[in-house]
Formats: structure tokens, C-alpha cells, sequence
């Protein structure tokens, strides 16, 4: 249906970014992608689910320095959960890492913000490439 879209999904699994180690996840999981674009038909309606993805997780992301611990393991599982059924498998992973260790300190939280912030922005820019050659785009 989506030619550029449809390769062999088993053999862009995998990131071979110049930032990324090559066993590393894709930014953005192209089967996850693709099987979301193929679900939908509409690629107008994957760019919404996207674009509301990433306008709550930058929410999620800027809440975390005013959140107590428990608020922020509760962000943090409900960032992961969203991350994973998106594609966004280093995002997802990230989150679970910091679920397990955003405790106290404010010096901590801030870290965990940028970390995740960097890398909510190169699902971004992925996910507005894929996008793109579906034929539609990804809001600002």
C-alpha cells in the first residue's frame, strides 16, 4: 500500500545513527509504524495519534521537577507504556530506566528531563520523516 513504507520491516529494526550503538533500537519502530499506518489507512489519522503523543509526553517531561517521587514513577510507567505502543522503543526503555531511579533529588529529576527531552526530540524528527513519506506531516 505505502511502497516506501513496506520494506522488510525485520531489517530496519535496528539504528545505525552515527549517536547510536548499531544493536541499539530504532528511534522510531518501523513495523510498529508501518502496522499503525496499515491499521489506520488514513496517514492523516497517524500523524494525530503522533502528534498527540508528543504533545503529552513534553507535558509529562515538564511536570517531572514539580511531581513527588510517586507522581513521578507514575509519569514515568505511563510514559513508557505510551512510548512502547508508539514505536518509540529508546524513549519506552529510557522511561523505564528513570521509573526505577527518579527518587529526591531535584539535581536528578533535571537530568532525567533533558535525557528524555533529547530523545522525545529525535522521535520527533523520525517520526515526522516517516511521516513525511506517508505523504502527510507532523505538526510544529
Amino acid at each position: 500500500m505505502y511502497p516506501i513504507l513496506t520494506r522488510d520491516c525485520h531489517h530496519l529494526h535496528m539504528s545505525h545513527s552515527a549517536d547510536a550503538p548499531s544493536d541499539s533500537p530504532a528511534v522510531l519502530d518501523p513495523c510498529m509504524f508501518q502496522d499503525l499506518l496499515e491499521s489506520l489507512v488514513a496517514p492523516v489519522a497517524v500523524a494525530a495519534i503522533y502528534q498527540k503523543f508528543l504533545d503529552n509526553a513534553a507535558t509529562f517531561i515538564r511536570e517531572l521537577a514539580s511531581q513527588d517521587d510517586a507522581a513521578r514513577v507514575e509519569t514515568m510507567h505511563t510514559l513508557k507504556g505510551s512510548a512502547a505502543m508508539l514505536g518509540a522503543n529508546r524513549l519506552s526503555a529510557l522511561a523505564a530506566k528513570l521509573q526505577s531511579q527518579l527518587h529526591g533529588s531535584i539535581v536528578q529529576v533535571d537530568q532525567a528531563a533533558r535525557e528524555l527531552e533529547v530523545e522525545l526530540a529525535k522521535f520527533r524528527e523520525a517520526a515526522a520523516e516517516r511521516l513525511l513519506s506517508a505523504g502527510v506531516t507532523l505538526g510544529p
